[in-house]
C-alpha cells in the first residue's frame, strides 16, 4: 500500500485531534476501565514487589527504580492555558517528598523491617562502593549503564517480551554487551517469575487478584508454587510469607549472596492499627491512583491542540508536528529500501530492516516513555554492539545490518536529535505563550 501523506494526517487528526476524535478516545477508555483495572492490578504489584526486593540485592534506592517512580498527580488549567490548548497538567508525584524512606536503602530497610532484622539486614547487606572508604570485598562497583538496566530497562523489557524465550534471548544480548555477570539476570529472572507465579497460584493480600490468585495447596503454613528459574528448570517452590519470595535463598534457584536464610515469620515492620507494611500501602495507593486517572489518558493524548484547532486539521500545529515526524520516517524508510541487496529484496524482509533502522533512531531518543534509559547511557560502540546482537538474532544478515549502520552513521545522532526537538516543538510552543499571556 502506497503512503498518502496527506490522508494520514487527516487520519490522525479525526482519531486524536478532533473533537469527535476525543469525545470517541473518552469512551473507548470507558468502555475498557475494567480491563484496564485488571490489568494494573496484575502488573503493578508484581513489578513493584520486584523491585523493592531488588533494593537489598543490587543496593539500589527505592527512588531509583523508574517503574516504581512512575506516578503522576493532574490539575486543571488556567484560562490563558485553555486558550493554547492546553487541557490538563500532569505532574510527577515527588516520592523523595512524599516517601522520605524511599530515597536511601537505610531508609527503606528502617521503615519497612522490624527490629532486629532492620539492623542485621543493613549489617549484612552488600553495598556500593565508593574509593577510599569502603572495605575490599565487602562492596561493588557498577558501570552507570548496568545500573540504569537494573533499575529500569529489564523491567521494560518484560513488558516488550512476555514470553519467557525471547525474555531470556533479550536480556541475554544485554549482559552479553555489557559484561554483565550472569548471576545479575538470572537473579532478576528467578524472582520475576517466582513472584509471578504466586501472584496467581496463591492468594496473597497486596499480590493477587480476586478471581485470578487461586488457594494453592499448604502443609503446615508453608503454601507451594510452581516456578521456572533463568536455566528452565521446573520446580516446586515453597514459601509463607511475602519476604521468602523477594529476598529467601531458595535451594537450586538462589545464586550464593543474592538471598537470604529467612524466619517462618514475617519479619516487616506493621505500624501501629495498620495491616500492611508502609511500602505495601505505597503499592495500593498508586494502583488506586492510576485506575482513577485512566480516562484522563483522552487528555494526555490530545494537550497542546486549540479549540479552533479541532476543527481543521490544516491549521492544527499538533497535526503539522506528527507530520513532520512521519515524513522523517518515510524518507529514512525510502532510505532502507535503497539498501538492501536484490537476494533480501522481499516485502517482509525489507520491512524488518526498516524496523532495525528506526530502533536504532528510536531507542536512544525517547521523550516520555519510561525504561529505555539503559539504552541511552550506552556508547554508540555499545549500541552497535547490542544492536546487532538483536536484529542478527530475529534473523536479519549481519552484513546488511553493518552496512545499513554505516551508512547511517553520518546522520543518526542530527536525526535523533531533530526527533527529540520536534516532539517537543507544540509543547514548549504553548506552554511560553501561555505563560506569558
Amino acid at each position: 500500500m502506497s503512503y498518502e501523506p496527506a490522508q494520514q494526517k487527516k487520519k490522525y487528526h479525526t482519531k486524536v485531534a478532533s473533537e469527535n476524535g476525543i469525545y470517541l478516545t473518552w469512551l473507548r477508555l470507558l468502555d475498557i476501565s475494567p480491563l484496564f483495572a485488571e490489568w494494573m492490578w496484575l502488573q503493578i504489584p508484581l513489578f513493584d514487589l520486584l523491585q523493592l526486593g531488588l533494593v537489598i540485592m543490587f543496593d539500589i534506592p527505592p527512588i531509583e527504580f523508574i517503574p516504581y517512580m512512575l506516578d503522576f498527580t493532574y490539575s486543571l488549567p488556567s484560562i490563558e492555558e485553555v486558550m493554547q490548548g492546553i487541557w490538563m497538567k500532569f505532574t510527577p508525584v515527588d516520592y523523595a517528598l512524599k516517601y522520605a524512606w524511599t530515597t536511601s536503602v537505610d531508609s527503606f530497610i528502617d521503615a519497612n523491617y522490624a527490629p532486629p532484622y532492620n539492623e542485621q539486614l543493613k549489617t549484612v547487606r552488600i553495598q556500593k562502593a565508593y574509593y577510599d572508604i569502603s572495605p575490599y570485598d565487602y562492596s561493588y562497583y557498577d558501570p552507570i549503564t548496568v545500573r540504569e538496566f537494573l533499575r529500569a530497562t529489564f523491567h521494560k523489557l518484560r513488558l516488550m517480551r512476555t514470553s519467557d524465550t525471547s525474555y531470556l534471548a533479550d536480556m541475554g544480548n544485554v549482559a552479553e554487551t555489557l559484561n554483565i555477570h550472569t548471576v545479575a539476570e538470572a537473579t532478576i529472572f528467578n524472582r520475576l517469575t517466582l513472584i509471578s507465579s504466586a501472584q496467581t497460584n496463591a492468594f496473597i493480600l497486596g499480590l493477587s487478584l480476586l478471581g485470578k490468585g487461586r488457594l494453592s495447596d499448604v502443609k503446615d503454613g508453608w503454601a507451594t508454587i510452581p516456578t521456572i528459574d533463568y536455566m528452565g528448570n521446573v520446580y516446586d517452590v515453597k514459601f509463607k510469607t511475602m519476604e521468602h519470595l523477594q529476598n529467601g535463598f531458595i535451594l537450586g534457584i538462589t545464586f550464593l549472596g543474592y538471598g537470604y536464610l529467612m524466619p517462618k515469620e514475617s519479619i516487616y515492620v506493621y505500624p501501629e492499627g495498620k495491616k500492611n507494611p508502609p511500602f505495601l500501602d505505597t503499592i495500593t495507593a498508586k494502583v488506586h491512583d492510576v485506575i482513577s486517572r485512566e480516562t484522563l489518558t483522552t487528555w494526555a493524548y490530545s494537550n497542546y491542540n486549540k479549540p479552533e484547532e479541532m476543527l481543521n486539521h490544516h491549521i492544527s500545529e499538533k497535526t503539522t508536528q506528527y507530520d513532520l515526524l512521519q515524513s522523517q520516517r518515510r524518507q529514512i524508510e525510502n532510505w532502507v529500501c535503497t539498501q538492501i541487496p536484490p537476494e533480501e529484496s522481499n516485502a517482509v524482509r525489507i520491512r524488518q530492516y526498516q524496523n532495525a533502522v528506526l530502533q536504532a533512531i528510536c531507542f536512544k531518543a525517547k521523550r516520555h516513555r519510561w525504561g529505555f534509559q539503559g539504552w541511552e547511557s550506552m556508547t554508540e560502540e555499545q549500541f552497535r554492539d547490542w544492536w546487532m546482537r538483536h536484529w542478527t538474532g530475529q534473523g536479519l544478515n549481519s552484513q546488511t545490518l553493518d552496512k545499513l549502520y554505516q551508512g547511517m552513521k553520518i546522520w543518526l545522532s542530527r536525526l535523533r536529535e531533530d526527533k527529540l526537538r520536534l516532539g517537543e516543538s507544540v509543547k514548549k510552543a504553548r506552554l511560553r505563550l501561555a505563560l506569558s499571556a
